[in-house]
């Protein structure tokens, strides 16, 4: 049923709630796992020139350690996994990975903002689940 399965990540120490959730469905399926983490360009949009290249770097290093975690999961459960890191806005960018790797399954987590704070501030899983048409698991991770 499943080939493919994305797992976004942005590193969050809740994050190992997403990652079993995938890896067992995953191991379930025989899939593939794909990791994801994606650098969001608008934090540059602040940021005086000086301070962009610290911070990309920073950044790049905590995505690449993200992908990281989810790869080593899956070859720790026998799993054939790949990663990528992209630059963009993180809704878009997890969209575009999806179809590039023809995901059968998304599995994403969500801080479960209460509902004024999603209203406000947006929600990178809200973004994906009504932009997609591919099945997606979203998994709770923790309150804000």
């Amino acid at each position: 049923m499943y080939d493919d399965i994305l797992v976004p990540t942005d590193g969050g120490e809740q994050m190992g709630t997403v990652i079993d959730a995938a890896i067992d469905t995953a191991t379930r399926q025989g899939a593939t796992v794909h990791a994801l983490s994606v650098i969001d360009r608008d934090v540059f949009l602040t940021l005086d020139d000086g301070l962009t290249d610290a911070v990309d770097d920073e950044l790049a290093t905590n995505a690449e350690r993200a992908v990281e975690a989810v790869t080593e999961a899956a070859t720790a459960a026998g799993l054939e996994s790949r990663s990528a890191v992209r630059r963009g806005r993180p809704g878009e960018e997890i969209l575009a990975y999806a179809d590039e790797i023809g995901a059968d399954l998304v599995v994403m987590g969500t801080r479960g903002a209460d509902g004024h704070g999603r209203r406000m501030l947006g929600s990178v899983s809200q973004d994906v689940i009504t932009e997609t048409n591919r099945r997606t698991l979203v998994v709770p991770i923790g309150a804000e």
